[in-house]
């Protein structure tokens, strides 16, 4: 019997040749002991497996017969081993999942939905935003991952096309603007805009972000040239009256062709005061980094594609002030 048993699985678990070897003993009508004995394992280890894999077979003659299946017991034992474990949060709290959902189709971050769940719901488990990530990417919460803000793209590699460089008029290179990466004066804002439909009318949006805020404002204009950013600001300008340099200091803008009139954007009175204008470098949009996710953010609500001819700027203004009002994680939400 020694050469017919012998245990290759040095785990504690049983394996399928194990399982092949407690059926040969059964055919042969050897002991529990003795096929125990043989494969290193206690009489009860047997036993158990023996039950987990007896199952009922007919023959030739339609009679049924008791027998163990080694391929059975394997299944089973696999079948067990995949639900071992504690169950997930979402099985132990169904509300839960239901308001992750509720959230995201809401426009919720993972992060930011962490932190509700942290702060302003009792629930009877934490989620973290990795673990919401991973729900969406696995299919468990049974949303597509296009509801996320920012879902995982494949990038494609894209060939960088030399374009004529920009002179902007009457502005001055990012270079020449004092260091505000620390962000602790008010009143340096960066300004880019939002294009509608490429079809048709090319209606599109104006937006302003502050830089140590990240308050943003949004203007419908007609067109994107310089004369309709020359308008909108001055129309930002009739808003906030005689407070308007004091909170617009300086503007930075992209080297796009409505920035050209780097004049007519400085608001330039005969006194002297205007806003300085400056201009990032080609092909460097980190550098107006507020501006660019405050962008996204906006596309949340209005997708590319989408015309801006039939949305209202209630409508958008509703849109700045949810962006506005949104809990941001460099501010500790």
């Amino acid at each position: 019997m020694s050469s017919t048993y012998y245990n290759l699985n040095q785990s504690k678990n049983l394996g399928f040749i194990e399982r092949y070897s407690i059926q040969c003993g059964i055919i042969n009508k050897h002991s529990l002991s003795s096929i125990a004995k043989e494969l290193g394992f206690s009489r009860q280890t047997i036993h158990n497996e023996i039950k987990r894999g007896t199952t009922e077979i007919l023959d030739t003659f339609l009679e049924k017969h008791t027998v163990y299946d080694s391929y059975l017991g394997q299944i089973k034992h696999d079948q067990c081993k995949h639900l071992k474990g504690r169950l997930s949060k979402i099985d132990d709290d169904a509300n839960l999942m239901n308001y992750i959902i509720q959230r995201l189709e809401a426009k919720d971050s993972p992060e930011v939905i962490e932190w509700r769940l942290k702060n302003e719901f009792t629930f009877s488990t934490s989620v973290s935003a990795r673990t919401i990530y991973n729900w969406v990417y696995n299919g468990t919460l049974g949303v597509p991952v296009s509801i996320l803000p920012y879902a995982k793209k494949k990038r494609l590699k894209r060939f960088k096309r030399e374009k004529s460089r920009i002179k902007p008029n009457g502005g001055e290179s990012i270079e020449s603007r004092m260091d505000l990466s620390n962000r602790l004066e008010f009143g340096h804002w960066e300004i880019d805009c939002v294009v509608g439909t490429r079809n048709g009318k090319s209606t599109s949006l104006m937006t302003l972000v502050e830089r140590k805020t990240r308050f943003g404002i949004v203007l419908k204009i007609p067109r994107k040239n310089k004369k309709s950013i020359v308008n909108a600001l001055k129309k930002i300008k009739a808003k906030y009256g005689k407070y308007f340099y004091d909170i617009f200091k300086s503007i930075t803008a992209d080297n796009g062709s409505e920035f050209k009139d780097a004049i007519g954007m400085s608001l330039k009175l005969k006194r002297g005061k205007k806003v300085k204008i400056y201009f990032a470098h080609a092909y460097c949009s980190f550098e107006r980094g507020s501006n660019e996710n405050f962008n996204r953010m906006i596309r949340r609500w209005f997708p590319k594609g989408t015309s801006f001819c039939n949305i209202s700027q209630e409508e958008i203004d509703k849109v700045t002030s949810w962006i506005n009002e949104y809990p941001r994680k460099q501010f500790d939400f």
